[in-house]
């Protein structure tokens, strides 16, 4: 996805992702940044409702509907044993909810890196790019891709 993409080269993020929720999984749509083969589009990552799983940063965001951020989840006790941390080394995390047309949350558009980053910083900030983007996302000026596999959403 070219927004993204722009987005990712821009600000210097790790990985940029558009995720989607299903009942077991959050499961990548679209990648961008220097780490977009650590996710590809279909690879599923496990929610916590499966034995033995910590919680995503991802579904966290699906549950709460609302931003997440994650300074540093090297020191964070409830984000320490999270996946994309333990698997991939990225442990800083920014996540903003997205909506179908009728309002329900359907997955995130998230940004990952392997140090603390400043989200804020730049003019445009990296904050600031998600949520324009975020917005173009739903009210359907940016069309996002088919998820290609992954876990049947039930």
């Amino acid at each position: 996805m070219k927004a993204l993409d722009e987005i990712a080269a821009r600000s210097g993020i790790d990985s940029l992702l558009i995720m989607e929720s299903t009942p077991t999984h959050m499961v990548t749509r679209v990648s961008a940044g220097p780490r977009q083969d650590t996710y590809h589009p279909g690879d599923a990552g496990p929610k916590s409702v499966n034995p033995g799983c910590h919680k995503l940063y991802c579904e966290q965001v699906v549950n709460d509907d609302r931003i997440l951020e994650v300074t540093d989840a090297r020191i964070d006790p409830e984000w320490v044993g999270n996946e994309d941390l333990v698997k991939f080394g990225l442990g800083t995390y920014l996540g903003l909810p997205l909506h179908d047309a009728n309002g329900d949350v359907t997955g995130t558009l998230c940004a990952l890196h392997s140090t603390p980053f400043d989200f804020d910083q730049g003019n445009p900030s990296l904050r600031e790019a998600l949520l324009a983007l975020r917005e173009r996302i739903e009210r359907g000026i940016i069309p996002l891709p088919p998820l290609t596999s992954g876990p049947a959403s039930g």
